[in-house]
């Protein structure tokens, strides 16, 4: 009887032990979960919301050519051009206009002043980009109702240091309503942290591998 018991008990205490180690792997599969949803969620959101791509000059002086599209009037339905800082897209515009133009760059201190100049070389407005020569580019297409960022796919020209830049209806797959071509322009890589946070997500899944 007395053997049936403490047998008896070491099951019980084998169980107890089974449980506590599957709550901590479903718990570990949890969270893993959890976080890939998260980070789906929010590439989703992005992808939709179109964030602009980072631009910075490859020299003093950016050229911007505008391209008017079969079947729409830019120029008439307020198609215009526009540069911001990388932190303020839709605040202060620097207004490049329908015809393009060229910017030039100049070091204020720890800031960069961005300057336009139309096609015929007269100066118009500035702005200021904090910190850095770092900017963002948008197309107002809605008689001043606001600005459109890239589609995120800027395509290599076949000069060096050049872009076609393509605007869309607000999607990265969306009605095509303008490009551009930037000369002596580079794209700023994407910030360390969105890596950061990838590799976050490697290591719990290399984690929740090991306890299970």
């Amino acid at each position: 009887m007395q053997i049936q018991y403490m047998s008896f008990s070491y099951l019980n205490i084998f169980v107890v032990i089974n449980n506590e180690k599957r709550d901590e792997i479903k718990m570990m599969k949890t969270i893993c979960y959890l976080a890939a949803t998260a980070f789906m969620l929010a590439s989703t959101a992005v992808s939709a919301a179109t964030v602009p791509t980072v631009w910075a000059p490859t020299n003093e002086d950016v050229d911007f050519i505008q391209f008017d599209l079969p079947g729409l009037s830019l120029t008439t339905s307020g198609g215009t051009l526009a540069m911001f800082d990388e932190a303020d897209f839709g605040g202060d515009a620097l207004v490049i206009g329908e015809f393009g133009g060229h910017v030039t760059f100049t070091a204020s201190g720890s800031n960069w002043i961005a300057q336009f100049f139309d096609v015929s070389d007269a100066a118009g407005d500035s702005i200021t980009l904090t910190g850095n020569s770092h900017f963002v580019l948008g197309i107002n297409y809605n008689d001043g109702l606001g600005y459109i960022a890239d589609d995120g796919k800027p395509i290599p020209a076949s000069s060096p240091d050049s872009y076609m830049i393509t605007f869309r209806g607000g999607t990265p797959d969306g009605e095509k309503l303008g490009q551009t071509l930037a000369v002596d322009v580079k794209v700023v890589p994407v910030p360390a942290a969105a890596w950061l946070f990838g590799s976050g997500l490697i290591g719990l899944v290399v984690v929740a591998r090991r306890h299970a």
